[in-house]
Order: C-alpha cells, then sequence, then structure tokens
C-alpha cells in the first residue's frame, strides 16, 4: 500500500485550516459509519488531553507530531473555542478500511468543521477548520525536547558518532552534510575550546511570522575548555505540528 506523511497549514479569506494527513483516499463512496471515534477525538480535544489524543492516533502520524505543540494547539482551541456544546450529525466517506467524519461542530466561542480520517481504528487524518484559530502556533509549550535533541547532537559530536548527529538533523540538511564535515566542525571546536569541555545552555531566540506565527527558535549554548570558549547556536525550524534541527553553527 502506498502512503504518504503530508502536514500543511491552508488560509483562505478569514478561514485557517489546520491539516495533518498520513494517507490519501483512492476512492470515496458515501456511507453512514460507526462514529464513535469522531467522538473520542473530541473529548480527548475538550479535555486536552495530549496523550490520549495521540493514542488515538496512527503511530506514523503520532511521529509527525512533537506533543509541546500538540498541547499549545490543545490549548488554543480551549482558549479561542471554549468547550463543545453541539456536534450535529457527522456525515461519512468509507473505502475499503477508511472511514472519514466530518462534523460541524458548536463551541461556546465560536463553531469549527472537524474532519477525522480513520484506518483500522487509528486516526490517521485530522483536520479543524475555524475563523478562531487563525494563526494558533505562536510557541511550543515547552523547549525540553528540542534541548535535548541539541544537547544529543553535541554529545554525539563530541564522541565523533556522526551518524547520529546526521539522524538528529532534518533529511534535507542531513543529506548535504557528511562525516567529514562534522569532523572539521569538532576540529575547530577543538583548536578553540580544548579539551575537558562544558556545556552550559544560554537563552532561546524567536523568530516570528508577520502574521505572528512562530517559524524558528534558535537555541544558544556556550561551550568552555581549558583553552577558551566558543557561542553554539543551533536552529529549530518548525513545519505543521514538528520542529526540527536545520542548522547549526560555532562562533
Amino acid at each position: 500500500m502506498n502512503s504518504k506523511i503530508t502536514s500543511s497549514f491552508r488560509t483562505s479569506c478569514n478561514r485557517i485550516a489546520f491539516f495533518l494527513a498520513l494517507f490519501a483516499l483512492n476512492s470515496q463512496a458515501a456511507a453512514q459509519g460507526d462514529e464513535e471515534k469522531l467522538d473520542q477525538f473530541l473529548n480527548a480535544v475538550q479535555l486536552g488531553e495530549t496523550e490520549g489524543l495521540l493514542n488515538l492516533m496512527h503511530p506514523k502520524l503520532a511521529e509527525q507530531i512533537d506533543p509541546p505543540i500538540l498541547e499549545a494547539w490543545l490549548q488554543s482551541v480551549a482558549y479561542k473555542l471554549g468547550s463543545v456544546e453541539v456536534v450535529l450529525p457527522a456525515t461519512s466517506i468509507i473505502a475499503g478500511d477508511r472511514e472519514e467524519f466530518t462534523s460541524n461542530v458548536s463551541f461556546t466561542k465560536g463553531t469549527a468543521r472537524v474532519a477525522i480520517t480513520v484506518l483500522n481504528e487509528s486516526i490517521v487524518a485530522f483536520e479543524v477548520q475555524s475563523d478562531e484559530l487563525a494563526n494558533w502556533f505562536q510557541r511550543p509549550t515547552s523547549l525540553k525536547i528540542y534541548r535535548d535533541r541539541v544537547e544529543q547532537f553535541m554529545t554525539a559530536l563530541d564522541s565523533q558518532d556522526y551518524e547520529l548527529c546526521l539522524s538528529l538533523m532534518h533529511s534535507q540538511i542531513a543529506e548535504k552534510l557528511s562525516s567529514e564535515v562534522l569532523s572539521e566542525y569538532l576540529e575547530k571546536v577543538e583548536q578553540v575550546v580544548g579539551a575537558s569541555r562544558t556545556r552550559k545552555f544560554q537563552f532561546a531566540k524567536l523568530t516570528v511570522l508577520p502574521d505572528e506565527r512562530l517559524e524558528q527558535i534558535d537555541l544558544y549554548y556556550e561551550i568552555e575548555g581549558s583553552l577558551g570558549s566558543v557561542t553554539a547556536e543551533f536552529a529549530i525550524r518548525f513545519q505543521g505540528m514538528r520542529g526540527q534541527l536545520v542548522g547549526f553553527r560555532f562562533r
């Protein structure tokens, strides 16, 4: 079975749509189906349960979502839309093992069009459209997973595990690097800093787009050694509900 993973933001007129899709439907047939998974999805959103919502998803979809970003989205839904009041009867489309359910939902502060696609009891796509959710992503609720990733990268670089370094970066960036290039970076750091290096997190800088959405976070570290110190900068770029390491430099 061919499959693809996509994540994107769509803005049309005054309507914002957040869409994460794992599998594309090849054929569609109108039918009435079991709406239990839609109810479970809305209940998890209503309760703000990040882990509970991820557990409803197919593992390959969940892999494309950072919990701190999903948590920020859930908080935005709660703040801008409020609680679920009325769920209109859902329309359903069934194609083999895939079922798509769509419903108009009234919240205390607004309305939304909610759609999910289910494959073998797991959500493989979800979409929430509402005027109230425009520009909802301003920052993740925590930087821990991004700091952990950067610090894992620095540890791997120190131990000359260049394969691990590359695996921690965005795939398109990793393709442009090599073990030789990473080795050169390590040599330059060693020449300036020396041995017995220590690392200390300094601060994070946010890059915000004109529409107020967060585009990138730069994490700054100070690396000290027997000879001196350098500043290490790491860029985390956000796409969909995922942040990835796309660049670094030492100065």
